[in-house]
């Protein structure tokens, strides 16, 4: 019989790491100039992040629109390219 000592010394613990804005970020951006160009790049900016949010500034409503349109899709592939569900929403903080 093993004791549980032993086990948990061979066992690799990986303790989750906090998702920091910068790699939000990066990875958003990455997400819209794959899916939207360099036009959508420079019309949808990330803002904020805070608990799974993201809040984005966006240029003006046709934008907003797109990217209310399309927020699942960009919440899926975020998560995707994170590796796990840490992204819950994202939010238009607001027009410029």
């Amino acid at each position: 019989m093993r004791s549980i000592g032993g086990f948990l010394r061979n066992r690799n613990i990986v303790a989750k790491k906090e998702l920091d804005q910068e790699s939000v970020f990066y990875i958003f951006r990455n997400i819209i100039r794959l899916k939207f160009g360099e036009i959508g790049a420079s019309n949808v900016v990330p803002d904020f992040y805070q608990d799974g949010v993201v809040f984005l500034k966006i240029v003006n409503s046709n934008w907003a629109n797109e990217i209310w349109l399309n927020k699942q899709m960009l919440i899926n592939e975020m998560n995707l390219k994170i590796g796990n569900k840490d992204i819950v929403d994202i939010k238009i903080k607001g027009l410029k």
